[in-house]
């Protein structure tokens, strides 16, 4: 028997997918997030977060190695569904849709305390605060996973750390560094816990490369357009990353990777060596 493939996003299913990846309140209600394309699926396999359903397209099984993964994945019983590609590219957010996503659980995140008990590497936690670009926070938390941070915490105002742009260009290090939501007096309880917090600033501050970064230190990095407001000043030391003159500012997540490489790089030269994510 030939099996049709569904067309109609007048399907509860694809209407629930829709809404998780467009809706934040959807993804935080139901604890789930999509994601596309076979990286993405695999990596989340490999760190234990399975799929609770699998959308496919024509294109996605003309291959061999798409048939395999879908072989796999229904050897694991997860729900499948087979959709015309013309349904699929409605589905998808990409401008070349690959022909396969799924609906995940949203990694489990990590709590302040978890992330300031003192082990053997000082802590090295980057701070997004009122970071509005899904593709900018994604990249952070790839370059905090390669630099040694144990988490990334997430201020109030930021976007939302499990929108599927954040994880795609994450590719992948979402679903291995917690996530740390920050709300209240988070900042005191770095301060009591003997944690510097440092903010940067296109001047006004130490070069980065004269900042002793052996230390437990919290890096906040602020909104794209506005950076951080001028009350930060007074409440963190100011780092500032020297450059030339034909240049106005860095992008947040290439300042944000080349302070954390900094540290990680000063660290190394001491023999101390990378922190693994924070146990959640």
């Amino acid at each position: 028997m030939v099996i049709q493939p569904l067309d109609s996003a007048d399907n509860k299913t694809m209407r629930q997918v829709k809404r998780l990846a467009h809706s934040q309140s959807a993804r935080s209600k139901r604890a789930e997030t999509v994601i596309e394309g076979p990286h993405l699926i695999e990596e989340a396999l490999s760190c234990g977060l399975l799929p609770r359903l699998v959308v496919y397209s024509p294109k996605w099984v003309q291959h061999q190695a798409g048939r395999s993964l879908m072989v796999r994945l229904q050897a694991l019983s997860i729900h499948v569904f087979y959709v015309t590609d013309r349904l699929f590219d409605e589905l998808s957010q990409v401008e070349t849709p690959q022909g396969i996503l799924a609906v995940i659980p949203t990694p489990k995140g990590a709590t302040l305390d978890q992330v300031v008990d003192p082990g053997e590497v000082p802590l090295l936690l980057p701070v997004a605060a009122g970071i509005q670009d899904p593709g900018n926070l994604g990249t952070l938390i790839r370059a905090a996973l390669a630099a040694g941070s144990p988490a990334l915490g997430v201020a109030p105002g930021t976007v939302d750390p499990f929108n599927p742009k954040c994880i795609r260009a994450s590719a992948g290090a979402l679903f291995r560094l917690p996530v740390v939501e920050l709300s209240g007096d988070w900042q005191k309880i770095l301060h009591d816990a003997g944690i510097a917090v440092r903010m940067t600033a296109v001047d006004r501050g130490t070069p980065y490369f004269k900042v002793d970064w052996n230390k437990p230190v919290a890096i906040v990095l602020g909104n794209e357009g506005g950076g951080l407001s001028e009350d930060w000043f007074d409440r963190a030391e100011v780092v500032t990353i020297p450059m030339s003159p034909a240049s106005e500012s860095l992008n947040v997540s290439v300042a944000g990777a080349v302070l954390l490489f900094h540290a990680a790089y000063q660290r190394q030269a001491q023999g101390v060596g990378f922190a693994p994510p924070a146990v959640v």
